[in-house]
């Protein structure tokens, strides 16, 4: 019988060269999807079309983690590093005890395109989030 998982049953890691990070687990990842366009064919003779697919592409991943004190000069480097620092974003499942997946970990590897502060409301108490967007390169690991 298969394990299933949640969402909150990973450990979500960001490595941005020459940027001192901490290893606390980041709390949302999102995108990073290896996705090909659709390019249909019609074919002459009133034939059905043809999916011929296409080259596929990642998109766009952002990670977003709890904004603190400790993050303030990493957000500073990043923000001046933004178009050109090598990053590293990876995930590893956990079991129901908290404990890593063998073998379940997953790494993607691109540069930083932005550094997001948390945007600010004096009349909310959600928490700050600092937000990170990376450009991804072709496979995984």
């Amino acid at each position: 019988m298969p394990t299933y998982y949640r969402t909150d049953m990973a450990r979500i890691q960001v490595s941005v060269q020459g940027i001192t990070l901490d290893n606390v687990s980041w709390d949302v990842m999102q995108g990073g999807d290896n996705v090909a366009p659709s390019t249909n064919y019609p074919p002459g003779g009133m034939q059905p079309s043809v999916e011929l697919g296409g080259v596929p592409k990642r998109n766009q991943m952002t990670v977003e983690r709890i904004w603190s004190d400790t993050l303030i000069a990493a957000y500073k480097a990043m923000d001046a590093g933004a178009g050109r620092l090598p990053t590293t974003i990876s995930y590893t499942v956990l079991d129901g005890h908290g404990n890593p997946v063998p073998g379940s970990t997953i790494s993607y590897t691109g540069i930083l395109l932005e550094a997001a502060r948390p945007d600010y409301d004096s009349s909310s108490s959600a928490e700050a989030k600092l937000k990170i967007t990376v450009g991804l390169n072709g496979p995984i690991n």
